[in-house]
């Protein structure tokens, strides 16, 4: 589970927070604004937990330079893992050769880093959803991710299903593997599971702490 707190009225005392539940609930990790990435590294560093951050978020349309550049500045700050947004004006006007080149280029620039690339589905097509998916994986990029949750609608497990068929036809080539990542609406136990039984392999969720404890309370019984 990646515990999320991306708004933008977010505050020190709320990161903290975030970073010390999950710690002590051995989340997978946080997903945090840029700007309180050095906050968080402060606080995880002899940690388990990844520290997550977002670049050309949440419209994804600026230029690679700008991803390039916010990109460099995470890793910088102590980023783990980042995910970016795609730019879905290229997949609109099916310049799917320029869309590789945005995934190939942040690969390489991240170098050792965990790369998620946003294809935010809400937008897209089944189709469209298939064809990124599918690039994403040959070009190298680790996890592909549903949503911003700053769109029209966050994950559904139709999203997921598309991208599981693209990914497992790529795995199926290739041997490699790619995971899933639900992101945006995933706030109870239920839908967590349900995501989970879907195909997705990490959720992304500003629910993580009322979800354990739902978990756990079912579970009393």
């Amino acid at each position: 589970m990646d515990s999320t707190l991306l708004k933008q009225s977010s505050t020190d005392s709320q990161i903290i927070e975030l970073c010390q539940e999950a710690l002590q609930n051995s989340f997978r990790a946080v997903c945090v604004p840029p700007n309180y990435v050095g906050l968080a590294k402060k606080i995880l560093q002899n940690s388990n937990v990844k520290i997550c951050s977002v670049a050309a978020f949440p419209l994804g349309y600026c230029s690679l330079d700008t991803k390039i550049f916010e990109i460099e500045n995470l890793i910088q700050n102590g980023a783990d893992e980042i995910d970016f947004v795609q730019n879905v004006t290229l997949v609109k006007n099916s310049n799917f050769s320029e869309l590789e080149k945005e995934y190939k280029t942040i690969v390489s620039v991240a170098k050792d880093k965990l790369i998620k690339v946003i294809l935010e589905t809400a937008l897209l097509s089944d189709e469209e959803i298939y064809k990124c998916s599918f690039l994403a994986a040959l070009s190298g990029v680790h996890v592909v991710k549903t949503s911003t949750g700053f769109s029209t609608r966050g994950a559904s497990l139709n999203d997921i299903e598309v991208i599981k068929n693209a990914l497992s036809k790529y795995q199926n080539e290739t041997g490699y593997y790619v995971g899933i990542k639900a992101s945006g609406g995933i706030r109870c136990y239920q839908d967590a599971v349900s995501f989970v039984q879907a195909g997705a392999t990490r959720l992304g969720t500003s629910g993580g702490l009322a979800i354990i404890n739902e978990k756990e309370n079912l579970s009393s019984y």
